[in-house]
């Protein structure tokens, strides 16, 4: 049968062993609901709570040296946040990522670490670490750095700079040079699909 009991004033429960506090049906609410209610968990040595594979553990060892593990098995995700939803700062542990968020999702910054790659990005600027190397995109410009070289892309243009040379392929190519150029070639071709112009003062050809 239910049992409503209500105590006014102050209430005091101590005992002098050990106390196990049990609700066999589906819940246990222990609140301080005044206006200015403060509600105080404490443990000298441990204090934890768990939910299935989710516990929080606090252990103390002296006055100076306390730890607080937190897990939630290998599955599970952590999650804190501050701010308004989805907008404020966010820090998420997923069993394979940490993700560091904040502003706007696409607008706003983010740090993502995972066991392949750390990824930093702000807006549509993002900086990539991984083993097969550096990538660094900014809108439609991007730069890779890998052990075979260099590859930098700046919408239909793309040059290369590798360990077997240069190579690059681009719609328009200008350049202007106050000193000098020298062209040192084993072997060299060529090809205009159009006209080629050259205009110089002295042509030598050897």
């Amino acid at each position: 049968m239910p049992n409503d009991n209500l105590h006014i004033g102050d209430y005091n429960l101590q005992v002098a062993g050990d106390m196990n506090l049990q609700a066999q049906g589906t819940r246990l609410a222990v609140s301080a609901a005044g206006a200015g209610g403060s509600l105080m968990l404490t443990g000298a040595s441990q204090a934890g709570m768990q939910s299935g594979a989710a516990v929080l553990a606090l252990s103390n060892e002296d006055e100076e040296v306390s730890n607080a593990v937190l897990t939630v098995g290998e599955l599970g995700s952590v999650k804190l946040g501050c701010g308004v939803p989805e907008v404020g700062a966010q820090i998420a542990l997923e069993p394979e990522a940490v993700i560091i968020t904040c502003g706007v999702p696409g607008v706003g910054a983010s740090i993502r670490m995972t066991p392949e790659s750390i990824t930093f990005q702000v807006g549509e600027v993002s900086f990539t670490i991984s083993p097969a190397g550096i990538i660094e995109d900014v809108a439609e410009c991007s730069r890779e750095h890998t052990p075979q070289g260099h590859n930098l892309t700046a919408a239909e243009s793309e040059f290369n700079l590798g360990v077997q040379g240069e190579s690059k392929a681009i719609p328009t190519e200008e350049s202007e040079v106050e000193g000098g150029t020298v062209n040192n070639e084993t072997m060299g071709s060529h090809t205009s699909d159009a006209m080629r112009n050259a205009d110089a003062g002295i042509t030598m050809t050897v």
